[in-house]
């Protein structure tokens, strides 16, 4: 008997606040519920007891009463926003308390997610600082893989650009890409060349920047030879650059109208600390394309 393929989750999790920016997550979530014939769980999350009541030290039990009226309020609010779009969506509404982050994840859990939808709010008085808390959070913490929605849906995704430094941590992201949504593809691989050092002449730089590019060509080469057969029906092909990744990904999106932008949160040299030290405010808030954020496995904790 052949091992199973890999596919997409049977479940995806929806966290929304339900601002009107969230529509364009609930979109995209929609989608690729339809998509994947997937069961779509929409997640809100109320927030903590009153700061007075802590600090009184009388924190009362959450009112069981009190979150199920808080549910049906916002499944009717979905259903009545929503109308016939969420017509052959297997839909199911679960409220959460406390920590926005937190609260998501062990939702997720619960309901056997296997991807986590977020978007961006724009509303600056109120939703933003929250929201973007809650994604700067997510980027650290989150065990599955994350999308971070910013435009409309016109389409399922069909050009992606990948962030890759060719550790086996963008290995591991471009592999997930693959399977939730190839073929067919046309796939980018970006990789951002290191700058010889600036006290060498400039004849010496020429040299060394040459010389990594040649090894960084040939990396491209072992890195989609790795890929899986998926890859084959793919449009594949390596951006390799000079400068800064983020800036040279931003520019790459934008020139090409990609519709998605893949990282791995978790690999080595310049980029992994490019990605985890400023991911959601030099990616998230500013790149316009929605992005996918995958962990890498071996950077979670042991399962119990």
């Amino acid at each position: 008997m052949s091992p199973s393929r890999p596919a997409p989750p049977r479940a995806i999790l929806l966290a929304t606040d339900l601002g009107a920016r969230c529509d364009r997550a609930l979109s995209r979530a929609l989608q690729l519920a339809r998509q994947w014939n997937a069961r779509l769980v929409v997640a809100t999350v109320l927030p903590p007891a009153p700061a007075q009541q802590m600090i009184a030290g009388v924190l009362d039990a959450p009112d069981p009463l009190a979150r199920e009226h808080a549910r049906q309020a916002v499944e009717w609010r979905l259903r009545r926003d929503l109308g016939a779009e969420a017509d052959g969506v297997a839909l199911e509404v679960r409220v959460g308390e406390g920590h926005v982050g937190r609260a998501v994840l062990e939702l997720a859990a619960e309901t056997g997610c296997g991807m986590v939808v977020t978007g961006i709010a724009s509303d600056p008085v109120f939703e933003l600082p929250a929201l973007g808390s809650t994604v700067l959070w997510l980027t650290r913490h989150c065990p599955l893989p994350l999308l971070v929605v910013h435009r409309r849906v016109r389409a399922p995704y069909c050009n992606l650009v990948v962030a890759t430094d060719f550790s086996e941590s963008a290995h591991h992201a471009t592999r997930q890409a693959l399977v939730l949504f190839g073929p067919p593809l046309r796939l980018t691989l970006v990789h951002a060349l290191e700058s010889p050092g600036s006290a060498l002449l400039a004849g010496d730089r020429d040299a060394l920047q040459a010389q990594a590019r040649l090894r960084a060509n040939e990396q491209a080469r072992d890195f989609q030879a790795g890929l899986p057969a998926l890859v084959a029906p793919c449009q594949v092909q390596a951006v390799i650059e000079p400068g800064d990744p983020a800036r040279l990904l931003r520019q790459h999106a934008e020139a090409e109208d990609v519709d998605l932008a893949v990282v791995g949160t978790h690999g080595r040299g310049a980029l992994f600390e490019l990605l985890i030290g400023s991911i959601a405010r030099r990616l998230v808030a500013t790149l316009e394309t929605d992005t996918l954020l995958v962990r890498d496995p071996r950077s979670l904790p042991p399962a119990p």
